[in-house]
């Protein structure tokens, strides 16, 4: 099957595979329902589903985040060892589908017989268990079975436009839904129930009372979405290239190769080249090769939680500046609003970047210094320095805005007369990193693996990703929660601490800063795959 197809797209190796028009919908749809469900999923813990205190609704919400980018793992095991990756892709998003369904009626007031604000934890809390394994199942699933439908060398092109319409996809169903969904949310749709002599307001502890409570219709909306992207994703099976599992756990097996080699290795004092040629004796070189590789794909990625340890600070540091400024266009609820510009921005910029280097910048650099001069890895390393760059230009801006107090405040909370539309230009240069270094990222951890093990490193890139997220809270809970905590007990003030928002912006600017360096020199070091002399393996 797989080779009448091959010959149809090798007769036009310049045209997209028909396939990827049946994936790219897909996985905007899917995320258009992650990122419909994550703006709103704090509010309806709290107002819906009864957990008032703050802390508790953000600690649920974490765990779910956490949860799917740690599920990937699952997805990549099912896929590249027992299921392919098409069957994979469809068993999780029925999971998914399924979750969304609980979610959507378990939530529904009316149909559970309940008043709005005394709905049971039950039945959401295991719609989002199904959601979180659903999402993170597929996640490493699509991005490698979309890259199973080009036929390499002859389309690397081909697979490089695939990605960034593929990372556009994603950004164009995030810009979207995280309008839409909380515009839905917050339109009051069921009466709220009677609070006796006590306001709404009162009722609520103090919590903001007017959130409205659509959350239901909003499930619903993302329930219906992710069913048409699903079928549409079905459809064109007919037409998909299909790589077939190994048909037992591949990286139980890779763990035993590369046990055995050590043990030649450094047990049996071997060279290199006996240990290796020990090594395939007992078990095949293709599996020998294929664990050699995701160990080498592993050592050339692994700064890259830092990457993304400083990009979730435009939903944090970068926001909180934000709240200092003035908003000259459309209210602080508008696209201007310190709320809404991470959420509207960052897409909007992807949308914008992402064609424009993969049809135009790229193919110029290729033809005008060669091919090798601005590589997968060299657009990593450009990207990591981009961060860097956006982090000394936040330090400035912060210091700018305390400088420009207008209210007689304190640094980091006053209201200064610095313009957020300043920020914009923040999100342009880190956007323009995460373009570079998040499209290659997946592109390499794709091209430089074997066939059976191209999900599990999609998987490894994703919780990479989840681990930049814990170590931005673990260095956030260090650094200026220490020193804020000191403030709050009255033990010092905040102009005598030492990190304050500028400080520690300056501080991720050279952990940016020096993982680019690290970054450079891996990839200074590397030696692709299709240079190897195992290449043909």
């Amino acid at each position: 099957m797989n080779k009448e197809r091959d010959a149809k797209i090798l007769a036009n190796p310049n045209r997209l595979p028909t396939a990827v028009y049946f994936i790219i919908p897909n996985e905007l749809g899917e995320r258009f329902c992650y990122y419909g469900i994550t703006p709103i999923l704090k509010n309806f813990l709290k107002y819906q589903l009864g957990y008032h205190i703050p802390a508790d609704a953000n600690a649920l919400k974490d765990a779910f985040s956490g949860l799917c980018y740690f599920t990937p793992i699952l997805g990549a095991i099912i896929s590249d060892s027992f299921l392919d990756k098409f069957k994979t892709i469809v068993s999780l998003s029925s999971l998914y589908l399924l979750g969304l369904i609980i979610l959507t009626i378990t939530s529904w007031p009316t149909i559970m017989g309940v008043a709005t604000t005394q709905l049971s934890r039950v039945g959401p809390m295991i719609g989002l268990l199904f959601i979180a394994f659903g999402t993170g199942g597929i996640k490493p699933c699509v991005s490698a079975h979309g890259g199973d439908q080009f036929i390499l060398p002859a389309q690397k092109y081909g697979l490089q436009i695939f990605y960034n319409y593929f990372y556009m996809a994603i950004n164009v169903g995030a810009l979207v839904s995280s309008i839409v969904s909380p515009m839905i949310a917050q339109v009051q749709y069921f009466p709220w129930p009677d609070t006796g002599n006590k306001t709404l307001k009162q009722y609520f502890d103090g919590l903001k009372p007017d959130s409205g409570n659509g959350y239901p219709y909003s499930f619903l909306m993302l329930t219906c979405f992710f069913f048409a992207a699903m079928s549409i994703f079905i459809l064109g099976f007919k037409t998909y290239r299909v790589v077939p599992p190994a048909g037992k756990f591949i990286l139980f097996d890779h763990f035993k190769v590369g046990f055995a080699y050590l043990g030649n290795r450094y047990g049996k004092k071997m060279s290199k080249e006996d240990a290796y040629q020990a090594t395939c004796d007992v078990h095949t070189e293709g599996l020998v090769v294929e664990m050699f590789d995701l160990v080498a794909v592993i050592g050339a990625v692994w700064p890259a939680p830092f990457f993304w340890m400083a990009f979730n600070q435009n939903s944090g540091v970068w926001q909180d500046m934000g709240d200092q400024m003035v908003v000259p266009v459309g209210g602080t609820g508008g696209f201007f609003g310190s709320e809404i510009v991470n959420n509207f921005w960052n897409p909007f910029y992807i949308c914008l970047f992402a064609p424009l280097v993969a049809n135009f910048l790229y193919p110029y650099i290729d033809r005008k210094f060669g091919e090798k001069a601005f590589g997968l890895q060299q657009r990593m390393v450009a990207g990591m320095l981009l961060a860097s760059v956006a982090f000394i230009v936040s330090a400035l801006m912060q210091r700018l805005i305390n400088n420009s107090c207008v209210d007689g405040g304190e640094m980091d909370s006053c209201q200064s007369s610095v313009s957020i539309m300043l920020e914009l230009i923040l999100y342009a240069i880190m956007t323009l990193g995460e373009v570079l270094f998040s499209i290659s990222g997946i592109n390499f951890t794709y091209i430089e693996v074997g066939k059976r093990t191209k999900s599990s490193c999609a998987a490894i890139w994703l919780v990479l990703s989840g681990i930049g997220s814990f170590v931005s809270s673990a260095l956030l809970k260090a650094t200026m929660s220490v020193d804020q905590t000191r403030v709050a007990n009255g033990e010092t003030t905040y102009d005598k601490i030492t990190w304050n928002r500028e400080n520690f912006m300056w501080l991720l600017a050279g952990l940016c800063f020096g993982s680019c360096m690290i970054q450079y020199w891996i990839s200074r070091n590397y030696i692709p795959k299709a240079m190897r002399s195992t290449a043909h393996i």
